[in-house]
């Protein structure tokens, strides 16, 4: 699978990520993002197709290949490279 991006990844998209690889829900993504669930499962699948991913758990696994988020860390978290910013961090648990 190569990286197909139109450029690099947002804070809230990395969260997001961060957010399904915690094993969160649409709904709560959407409860803690303050968006409508139909604007988190849409913004899902534009992820999807950005990265020619074909579930979720494929999202997550390529995030981790492609350093979006920290190996060997839980819950997980953006990298370096992909930092949230304050107030993102907070949404998290």
């Amino acid at each position: 699978m190569n990286l197909v991006s139109d450029g690099p990844t947002n804070d809230r998209d990395r969260l997001l990520i961060v957010m399904l690889a915690s094993g969160y829900t649409t709904t709560r993504i959407a409860r803690e993002m303050r968006l409508s669930r139909y604007t988190v499962a849409e913004r899902i699948s534009k992820l999807l197709e950005r990265f020619s991913c074909s579930n979720r758990s494929q999202l997550v696994a390529y995030s981790y290949v492609h350093e979006l988020l920290h190996v060997g860390i839980w819950p997980p978290c953006a990298s370096d490279a992909g930092e949230l910013d304050a107030r993102s961090k907070a949404i998290l648990p």
